[in-house]
């Protein structure tokens, strides 16, 4: 995971979460797993009193970010007027070197984003403000601070980590299609996965699923299959340790039994799929008894595995991802009788 700035962990209280909409509940419940008091989850955020400083060190996977609250005071409401006065006199301690302040409000106001953070990087001490309102990039070395209206409570705090959460330290490489880390991280954890379990991603891609799972639970045998080389030589390049195996293949031609099915198939908008129909009697043929199949699908695709009478979809989640609205489907074999017809040979070996 990411490495925190070096004062990142004193003083932690309370922890702005921020996630992709529709995993708030998911993530939340990530938090409270580890032993964090979640104290209101809203849209796209979590506010958390962090029991440790393991918030840091070990930061949740399912977040898209995470920000150290350094103050807090009642949302002014829609005007520029209010605003101005709810922070007047506030001193927010900071540190020194350059720094950069990104805002976000609900709600109309008469203010806008560049005007909040103009307001509060002039409030912050000890360091060098750098505003983007007139487009200027402020310097890579910055100190990264986040300050949220939610219609509560407005919100300044700091991001401890050079980077958000969500670029992953593995993610060298990615191909059309690539899903959302902290997506992936979400599919895995409601997949179920134990070690010695055999999972497959039959849409491997440049490898995001797997290893976001293999993150979370190292001990199964992942085997990710793609038909295009330039994914499979992307996924390669994201695990030099190999601790996946990725091969060649056709995804309505699957092989060996498996346990887990964790797939992100092409949506029909940068990548073609065609017919959804064929790859589900495919998965529903290699799927062990007991199985479970854990996918991101355009509308359509999961309107069709909902009314399939071989599946049982036993959770669903409506998320947002790069401007679309996908679902994740979890599905089981349901006791519908079905003929799986003959087993046909997967791909050439790694």
């Amino acid at each position: 995971m990411h490495s925190a700035r070096s004062d990142a962990a004193e003083s932690i209280t309370q922890v702005l979460v921020r996630t992709v909409t529709g995993l708030e509940r998911l993530a939340a419940e990530e938090l409270a797993a580890a032993g964090h008091r979640v104290i209101d989850v809203s849209k796209r955020q979590i506010v958390v009193e962090a029991t440790t400083a393991t918030i840091i060190t070990s930061a949740p996977r399912l977040a898209d970010d995470l920000f150290v609250v350094r103050a807090a005071v009642a949302d002014p409401g829609p005007t520029k007027q209010a605003l101005a006065a709810a922070v007047r006199g506030l001193v927010v301690p900071g540190t020194r070197g350059p720094f950069a302040v990104s805002a976000s409000f609900q709600g109309r106001r008469n203010f806008s984003r560049f005007d909040v953070e103009d307001l509060i990087g002039g409030r912050i001490d000890g360091g060098t403000y750098h505003s983007r309102r007139t487009g200027a990039v402020p310097p890579a070395e910055r100190v990264d601070w986040r300050v949220v209206l939610d219609g509560k409570t407005l919100w300044i705090a700091v991001r401890p980590f050079e980077v958000p959460l969500h670029r992953r330290v593995w993610r060298r490489r990615t191909v059309a299609g690539s899903l959302h880390p902290p997506v992936a991280a979400a599919m895995a954890g409601l997949a179920g996965i134990r070690a010695g379990l055999r999972v497959l991603d039959p849409f491997c891609g440049a490898g995001t699923l797997l290893l976001e799972a293999y993150a979370i639970e190292p001990g199964a045998n992942y085997l990710g299959i793609d038909r295009q080389p330039a994914a499979l030589a992307a996924a390669r390049a994201n695990s030099p340790s190999r601790e996946v195996t990725w091969r060649t293949g056709d995804a309505a031609r699957l092989s060996d039994p498996v346990d887990r099915i964790l797939t992100n198939p092409p949506w029909n908008v940068r990548v073609s799929l065609g017919d959804f129909a064929p790859y589900l009697r495919e998965w529903r043929r290699v799927l062990r008894p007991g199985g479970r199949v854990v996918a991101i699908l355009n509308q359509e695709q999961a309107a069709r595995i909902s009314v399939d009478a071989a599946w049982r979809v036993v959770e669903a989640y409506d998320v947002a991802v790069a401007g679309r609205h996908p679902r994740i489907v979890v599905a089981e074999r349901s006791a519908h009788t079905y003929d799986p017809g003959p087993a046909t040979a997967v791909a050439a070996p790694r």
